[in-house]
């Protein structure tokens, strides 16, 4: 014998109807993105978009640094030859990126793809970043030697993943490893790395443990001159040279005071391989 479909249950006493009803979401206020124009080339200057989201590692906010503004203003006056493109070579690659600014910086001067590294709290952080500026970025005219026929010229590609330099051997990006004894990077950036006596160690063993051995490869490091860590820069430049190394360009640079409140004076070097010139005599 069939039977109607039964009603719904009544609420019973005292209960409350709504109880049942979803919570509303809780909204989580974006931070905000800082704009800095940065020159790409002498007469084209790009609005490079970054976001500083509540991460932190080495007891450090995500913050972008005076040393990265000047750093990234000045790459387009700091000509860099590329091999033709290969598995084993990161074009660039940025060791403790912070928010990627140099990095981002550097995909749109020279056109070629960059790896932004950090520890991994930062990634979520630079993985937004890239995101951000994602838009110019693919319309940027690759450079490229020995380029395949009929490949694209146009867009390159900026990703981010884990480097410590307490353990350097690997570089994570996604699910895939790089070695230093398989791969190296023909240009590394550094801005702002050094705040602890601990770095010029972990720094300068980094660099020699990626910088391909090329005429051609470079570092590029761009450092706040606090006076408390001026004794870490000597160190740092006394290692570099130690490890075969030698600073072919160097300047200052001040950052705009409405930006940065202090230590604005950055200092920016250049460093090649000593026992290894170029065809033009650098």
């Amino acid at each position: 014998m069939s039977t109607s479909p039964s009603a719904p249950s009544a609420p019973s006493a005292g209960s409350n109807p709504s109880s049942d009803l979803p919570s509303p979401p809780t909204i989580i206020a974006s931070p905000p993105v800082r704009h800095f124009p940065t020159p790409l080339i002498p007469h084209l200057t790009q609005s490079i978009l970054i976001s500083e989201p509540d991460l932190r590692a080495d007891n450090l906010p995500l913050e972008t640094w005076a040393s990265s503004t000047i750093l990234a203003s000045q790459l387009h006056l700091l000509p860099v030859s590329f091999p033709d493109p290969s598995p084993a070579i990161i074009p660039i690659l940025e060791l403790g990126a912070g928010t990627g600014l140099v990095g981002i910086a550097a995909a749109g001067v020279y056109g070629q793809d960059v790896v932004l590294t950090d520890l991994e709290p930062i990634v979520p952080g630079l993985e937004g970043n890239v995101g951000l500026n994602l838009g110019w970025l693919e319309g940027v005219n690759r450079e490229e030697t020995g380029k395949e026929e009929g490949k694209g010229v146009e867009g390159v590609e900026v990703s981010a993943g884990v480097l410590d330099w307490t353990a350097p051997e690997t570089c994570t990006v996604g699910d895939r490893a790089y070695r230093a004894s398989e791969t190296k990077a023909h240009v590394i950036l550094a801005a702002d790395t050094l705040y602890s006596e601990e770095h010029p160690v972990l720094l300068s063993r980094t660099v020699g443990m990626w910088l391909a051995r090329d005429a051609r490869a470079r570092f590029i490091m761009g450092t706040a001159l606090r006076v408390a860590y001026l004794e870490e820069l000597r160190e740092l430049w006394e290692r570099l040279e130690g490890l075969g190394l030698i600073c072919v360009k160097e300047g200052k640079g001040m950052a705009e005071e409405k930006d940065f409140d202090d230590e604005r004076l950055v200092e920016w070097s250049v460093w090649r391989w000593r026992d290894l010139q170029g065809e033009d005599g650098r």
